[in-house]
């Protein structure tokens, strides 16, 4: 079985830093397809190409050296993973898996590169290394407790996970939901809503266009862009925001630093605000209400758009700018 399947499939193609891939095998698509990806022996890149066909390469390695489609150790090393490249209608099935019995496992290896079409939904996860996405626009689902989640120029709806590293993603555009117990979460450049939440580290969010809920335990948050609606909250460190576009709600939390927002123009907005912390710092003009040295309560040109902070950890701090 296993020469059978190394003399279907060919080799060509260079990815994964210069090499050659071992295996290589190529499926035409007459119409937008979902790509299923997983591997527990390496990591799984996904890119795209504007050709109407998808190419899976496979790299197997053995102490840490691509092997040759004519490696005397090949056979040796394949006999010991459950691998399947297949295409069923217009979905591809990429799958390396251990073989339970296997327990020598630790010194060989086997990650895959696919290059499908723009068009293309993706279901990618990896136990043996991290993700990498770029390109591709669909409904997509990627996870990964062997590394780190790393998505570039893609679109779509998307949850992005990860328990064995950081989440990142880069240009956007589409809701996405990105989560991590192994790293920080960051997101660069959004055109959509962004949920994003982390234990295992900080929260960045620049430049966004969209609603926002973002929250960390392990650490703190940052928040930029134009978004409607903001809900922030973190127990491991500050929160900081520099937002425009506010009209639907602000909800910021910290326990364990200050909260800082910048709201631009918000000095001509109407606010129902609720600040309070061990110093609130805020200047107020057209304003109804309480204002003590730790909460100021009222609404701010008659009011409207909801405007709630918390520290325990620190002070709170509004600035108006344009």
């Amino acid at each position: 079985m296993i020469a059978v399947l190394v003399a279907l499939l060919s080799c060509k193609g260079f990815t994964q830093d210069g090499k050659t891939p071992t295996i290589t095998k190529t499926f035409d698509m007459d119409q937008p397809g979902t790509l299923n990806a997983r591997s527990s022996g390496g990591g799984v890149e996904v890119m795209t190409h504007d050709q109407k066909n998808v190419e899976v390469q496979v790299f197997v390695r053995k102490n840490s050296r691509v092997l040759a489609p004519s490696d005397p150790d090949l056979a040796d090393v394949l006999e010991n993973y459950d691998m399947k490249i297949e295409k069923d209608g217009s979905v591809i099935n990429a799958i390396v898996e251990h073989k339970m019995k296997f327990r020598s496992w630790l010194n060989t290896g086997i990650s895959l590169t696919i290059i499908v079409p723009k068009e293309m939904s993706c279901n990618v996860s990896s136990s043996g290394g991290g993700v990498k996405i770029s390109g591709v626009d669909g409904t997509h689902d990627f996870t990964s407790s062997g590394g780190g989640v790393h998505l570039e120029n893609t679109a779509g709806r998307t949850n992005a996970s990860s328990s064995g590293g950081g989440v990142t993603s880069r240009n956007h555009k589409g809701e996405i939901h990105m989560s991590s117990s192994g790293g920080g979460v960051t997101v660069e450049d959004a055109q959509g809503s962004v949920f994003a939440h982390s234990s295992g580290g900080g929260v960045h969010v620049t430049n966004v266009h969209g609603d926002v809920d973002a929250g960390s335990s392990g650490g703190g948050v940052t928040v930029s862009g134009e978004t409607a609606y903001i809900k922030a909250r973190s127990s491991g460190g500050p929160v900081h925001v520099d937002v425009s576009g506010l009209t639907k709600e602000m909800n910021l939390e910290s326990s364990g630093g200050g909260v800082d927002a910048i709201i631009r123009n918000g000095g001509k907005l109407g606010l129902d605000l609720d600040l309070s912390s061990q110093r609130v710092n805020i200047e107020l003009h057209n304003f109804s209400g309480k204002v003590e040295k730790d909460r100021v309560k009222g609404t701010l040109n008659n009011g409207g758009i909801p405007v709630y902070m918390r520290s325990s950890g620190g002070n709170v701090s509004v600035r108006f700018e344009e």
